[in-house]
């Protein structure tokens, strides 16, 4: 009985296909690899613009206090005295108050780019933390100062409330900056560590940070 012989094209065949499997599985590989870079590019971006914005706003603040400060001190000692006479006299001091401004483009962005969703817990927990205090200081200084502006209580009969209204927000505004200060001064350190580390990823060199100065 004759046996059955393996066909001569079976062999190229399967050479074929495997050369045709593993060109695919690199390309695939190779995709992914591509992929993980240009996502570690971007967080480390981003790491760097929510330093810079950081700073900023940190040094927006520090600017600030000081007044606020004053001026809080000075409605205190004034309303001990019953030294505030008029509306006039009252809005006189109280106009000299501008209120903080601060940015967030760098959460806005992040959160619009999907930065978050590869970056660790911890590192977004800490940004979390700071951007939602900064938006109650906002939420703060506009709801104030609408208050404190508004004309039903820009009057000779409320003047004592107002008076009183404002020494509170006063008070609530320069301790906010004070932990402001504070969560500020923490998150520029941890994002800082996550910038060295290359969040988890591949670590950056410093010559890189030290170029985008945010080096120690």
């Amino acid at each position: 009985m004759r046996s059955k012989s393996t066909p001569v094209w079976l062999p190229r065949v399967l050479f074929e296909s495997l050369l045709i499997t593993v060109s695919i599985l690199l390309a695939l590989a190779l995709d992914e690899w591509r992929e993980d870079r240009q996502n570690a590019e971007n967080i480390q971006k981003a790491l760097s613009n929510f330093v810079s914005e950081i700073r900023q706003n940190k040094a927006t603040i520090d600017d600030a206090a000081p007044f606020n400060q004053g001026l809080r001190h000075v409605l205190s000692k004034r309303q001990e005295v019953r030294n505030i006479e008029s509306v006039t006299h009252f809005v006189n001091i109280i106009e000299s108050y501008s209120p903080v401004v601060l940015r967030s483009t760098a959460w806005d962005t992040a959160l619009a780019t999907g930065s978050f969703s590869k970056m660790d817990y911890s590192l977004v927990s800490a940004l979390s933390l700071t951007y939602g205090l900064q938006n109650r200081y906002q939420e703060l200084n506009r709801t104030g100062m609408s208050e404190l502006s508004s004309p039903q209580n820009l009057t000779a009969e409320r003047l004592n409330i107002t008076v009183y209204n404002s020494i509170r927000y006063m008070e609530e505004v320069t301790r906010m900056e004070s932990e402001l200060g504070i969560v500020y001064s923490e998150a520029i350190a941890v994002v800082q560590s996550a910038i060295r580390s290359g969040n988890g990823d591949s670590p950056v060199a410093p010559e890189a940070l030290a170029q985008d100065g945010i080096a120690d």
